[in-house]
């Protein structure tokens, strides 16, 4: 083949899944606004998204443990105390006379004032600190990721409901074209009983279909009314701003390449969380390991006001003392201390069994999802495939229907056909094109599912 065809041919290949494509995207850009109105609406999801700047505000918390910690303290009181002291007698070797012979009482009676500045930082803590924001920051991506992970169900809510509208939409044209002919029918059967041609019967038959109609256009604006009404709930858009979004009920072509690529907000979480529980292991385990930290003190210290008072000294009787004041200032003390605990009973052994259960549970989790998801993921490509095909009969359904009523139309005009005949084929093309309808919506549902499943519907729709 010439290289210049092979070239053509494949950029009109490319051409094609880029229309494909397109189409596809084309035929939900109608939903972007409400859908993504909808997600900054959802009470739930503002809840979560607000649960979750709670993990946030951990992760800070922790990360502020390897700053310095300083505090400031002062005190002031009155210090009164009686004091019975016993030491072992001494006697002066020139003059003979003993020293602290008995026991010896006194009182002491100060005013102390206190004030310091005090600051610790740790300089190693068994890598808990690191690991512990670690795990929290993985928290709080997963945590994230599950939010997001309810907007697919959100903009799947928003869509079929703008289809189901879409739906009565084309029941109501149904309705009026079945109506027009109806009233066809009645008048020519009233001229047809004037000229004798026809019955009371016959009028009355297509009446009643005609009333038939009318109930089920009082159906079908009720259904529209409740419809309106979900959507301003999910959506916080006004009535009138919904109406105005108006398209056709048509088939979704996806590129299925696209459409099949795995995108599900919940592996990631889960992923997510397999990291956070792996970094909790890591942190309960360095739990056995020394924690060194610095310190430094600046204090200031006075007594003033004292008063002592020996009682009962030999020769000398009481003894008082008095100072107007001690001071130390400034006191400066730095230095390095480490915590380091050997034995806390099987607290620490059964923390690290426990994390390293939970980093089990979620391997478990993350298994299990991936397989359900694989098979959910064929399952909806199957159902999709199958509603093209249904969507191929019921339009052959719905073209024979047609075409019967053209017939049955025809006959009863001729005298051929009875009016039970014409009311069953004008039933049957009703129940057929409706069928159609609700088909293209069971297609267009499944091709929500499909994307859903593998966690792009959002994505596709508001891109």
């Amino acid at each position: 083949m010439d290289l210049s065809v092979k070239k053509s041919l494949s950029s009109l290949a490319i051409m094609l899944l880029t229309s494909v494509s397109s189409f596809a995207q084309d035929g939900l850009h109608y939903f972007k606004d409400p859908v993504q109105r909808s997600v900054t609406y959802n009470k739930s999801l503002i809840n979560a998204n607000l649960e979750n700047q709670k993990v946030a505000l951990d992760r800070e918390n922790v990360k502020g443990k390897l700053l310095p910690h300083v505090s400031a303290n002062a005190m002031y009181g009155y210090l009164n105390s009686s004091i019975d002291l016993d030491i072992p007698t001494k006697t002066l070797p020139l003059l003979g006379t003993p020293l602290f012979e008995g026991s010896q009482k006194m009182n002491i009676s100060s005013q102390v004032g206190l004030a310091g500045v005090t600051a610790t930082q740790v300089i190693f803590s068994g890598l808990q600190i690191t690991n512990g924001q670690k795990a929290l920051e993985q928290k709080f991506k997963a945590q994230q990721l599950m939010s997001e992970a309810g907007y697919d169900q959100l903009a799947q809510e928003v869509m079929l409901s703008f289809d189901q509208l879409m739906l009565l939409k084309e029941v109501d044209l149904l309705i009026k074209d079945s109506e027009k002919r109806l009233n066809k029918e009645h008048d020519k059967v009233i001229k047809g009983i004037e000229n004798g041609f026809a019955i009371p019967y016959d009028r009355d038959k297509i009446k009643l279909a005609m009333l038939e109609l009318e109930s089920k256009k009082a159906e079908v604006e009720s259904n529209r009314e409740l419809l309106y009404f979900k959507l301003e709930e999910l959506t916080g858009m006004s009535i009138e701003e919904l109406r105005s979004i108006d398209y056709k009920l048509d088939q979704l072509p996806l590129d299925m390449a696209a459409a099949k690529t795995m995108n599900r907000k919940e592996l990631a979480a889960l992923e997510a969380s397999q990291k956070a529980y792996e970094y909790v292991l890591k942190k309960e385990k360095g739990a056995q390991l020394p924690q060194v930290f610095a310190f430094g003190n600046m204090s200031y210290f006075n007594a003033f006001g004292t008063d002592i008072t020996v009682k009962d000294l030999p020769k000398v009787g009481d003894l008082k003392i008095e100072s107007n004041h001690m001071r130390m200032a400034p006191s400066f003390a730095v230095g390095i201390g480490m915590k380091w605990n050997i034995f806390e009973g099987k607290a620490h052994k059964t923390a690290v069994e426990k994390a390293n259960l939970d980093v089990q549970i979620n391997a478990n989790k993350l298994t299990d999802t991936k397989e359900k998801l694989a098979l959910l993921q064929r399952k909806t490509e199957v159902d999709y495939d199958l509603s093209l095909k249904k969507i191929q009969v019921s339009e052959q359904q719905m073209a024979i229907a047609q075409n019967n009523l053209h017939l049955a139309s025809r006959q009863f005009e001729e005298g051929l056909a009875d009016v039970t005949e014409r009311l069953e084929a004008e039933n049957e093309f009703y129940k057929q094109s409706l069928g159609y309808y609700n088909q293209v919506l069971s297609h267009r549902q499944a091709a929500s599912e499909l994307l859903k499943a593998n966690g792009n519907l959002y994505q596709t729709i508001t891109q």
